[in-house]
């Protein structure tokens, strides 16, 4: 099994304070002098499109819970087709621009 660099999801977009940024529900928090931080995944630009840039941040953050419904489907179409077909591939292949292959 391949260890993941990135943090754990899920993630989410911040509300108050960290309005703007995405952030992991678990991880990436470091304790500090009165309390603790937690620090973004990801900042979302905006002011350019507020729609679109609601889109970007709402994929991002939705991009842990992506992959891994990805290799759910991966596994399932594998079974499913004896392991060749052009779903497959466009799965595998985006599983592996993800992990970075």
């Amino acid at each position: 099994m391949m260890t993941t660099l990135y943090t754990p999801g899920p993630w989410h977009i911040g509300i108050g304070n960290g309005i703007g940024s995405i952030f992991s529900e678990t991880g990436r928090t470091r304790l500090e002098d009165g309390g603790t931080a937690l620090y973004p995944i990801a900042s979302i630009n905006s002011g350019w499109n507020a729609a679109e840039d609601a889109a970007n941040g709402r994929l991002i953050a939705a991009a842990p819970t992506m992959l891994e419904a990805l290799k759910t489907a991966e596994a399932a179409l594998e079974a499913y087709s004896g392991g060749e077909s052009s779903d497959l591939a466009m799965i595998r292949a985006a599983i592996a621009k993800a992990e970075g292959r």
